[in-house]
């Protein structure tokens, strides 16, 4: 059975040009992953140009009542990006909404102990928002629509006694360890609702998961990540499964894959995610541990390609269901089927 040790998350991540690579429980006071020595090709540059090629991004994906889709926040340094998606699982209808957001200084903070991330435009309004000391997390947004889609505005927030939150850390080799990706992930019970043309709708519970990353990058980056969240039997479960050009070299040892069932996280081994029969199609998701075994057809696709300044995006988000078999650190199986997810393929080329 494969096995990670989680440990104690370190206070700080980066001392003397190395990092505090590892599993852990709990997160560090603060994501910050600058200092490194000589990330690229040993070449000692200049922290602050080094610097420059570490991007971050904060996701909050969630799935309640009807509806399931993530916010998302890119941290480009120079302009960030702010969006938002969600899906109807009865109608498989998408509704999508981004935004550009100014310069500023820093758009994902690396602050865990509490902070906030906003787009403050009045037509695309999004907020995530944490404070780790009371088990907070919040998401809200209020956004306008056109003749192809809503206006809608939502609010979800974690119960300060919610007994299944988790947080766990990772800090990787991004491939080497002259690089480092740090990893905060968060799953959490949540409340609240989305409301569509100032519709009127009660609050209801779901899920959801909130995580941070900030990642020396490559000129040409390609990432997908897989995240399947839901009710199973009275168990909530969340997976979260990621693949990249920039994954570890030693991925056994150092990878951010993980299963939440209730508060148990169970850390599970590098995956190979392929799309045989085409992206719009079924994707087979496995791993050589017999751990993972999984295939995820789509339901409804968004694809988006943006040319900002000096950065190219091509990014793909995907909602389908997940039919297969997940084991437990136990050995428990988890059989899914038409389990509601996300799949999110990104490709980043920085000129």
């Amino acid at each position: 059975m494969y096995f990670r040790q989680f440990k104690e998350a370190p206070a700080k991540l980066i001392k003397n040009g190395k990092a505090a690579f590892g599993c852990y429980n709990g997160v560090s006071p603060k994501i910050d992953i600058r200092g490194m020595r000589a990330p690229y090709a040993g070449v000692p540059l200049p922290s602050f140009l080094s610097d420059l090629r570490i991007k971050s991004r904060l996701s909050y994906l969630f799935n309640i009542n009807k509806y399931i889709g993530y916010a998302d926040f890119f941290d480009f340094k120079v302009i960030g990006l702010a969006q938002i998606i969600f899906w109807n699982k009865e109608t498989s209808k998408k509704c999508v909404y981004h935004a550009i957001m100014p310069p500023r200084r820093r758009f994902v903070p690396t602050e865990t102990t509490r902070g906030i991330c906003a787009s403050y435009r009045k037509s695309r309004y999004i907020k995530i928002s944490w404070g780790r000391s009371h088990k907070h997390h919040a998401l809200s947004f209020k956004v306008k629509g056109d003749g192809a889609r809503p206006d809608a505005e939502g609010y979800f927030y974690s119960s300060v006694k919610d007994e299944i939150h988790t947080d766990s850390f990772f800090v990787t080799p991004s491939p080497a360890s002259s690089r480092a990706s740090a990893t905060w992930i968060s799953t959490m019970k949540i409340l609240g609702h989305i409301a569509l043309n100032n519709g009127q709708t009660d609050d209801s519970e779901g899920l959801a998961s909130m995580v941070m990353n900030r990642t020396y990058y490559k000129m040409h980056s390609k990432t997908v990540n897989v995240c399947g969240i839901g009710k199973l039997n009275e168990q909530n479960i969340v997976f979260q499964l990621k693949s990249s050009n920039m994954d570890a070299a030693d991925s056994d040892t150092y990878n951010e894959n993980i299963l939440v069932v209730n508060s148990e996280i169970t850390p599970l081994p590098p995956v190979y995610i392929t799309h045989p029969f085409g992206m719009n199609d079924r994707w087979i998701i496995q791993d050589t541990e017999s751990m993972v075994d999984l295939t995820f057809t789509p339901q409804s696709v968004d694809n988006r390609i943006l040319n900002l300044i000096a950065m190219r995006t091509d990014s793909t988000s995907i909602y389908g269901t997940f039919e297969g078999t997940l084991l437990t650190k136990d050995g428990g199986k988890i059989p899914l089927k038409g389990f509601p997810g996300l799949l999110c393929r990104n490709q980043l080329r920085i000129i």
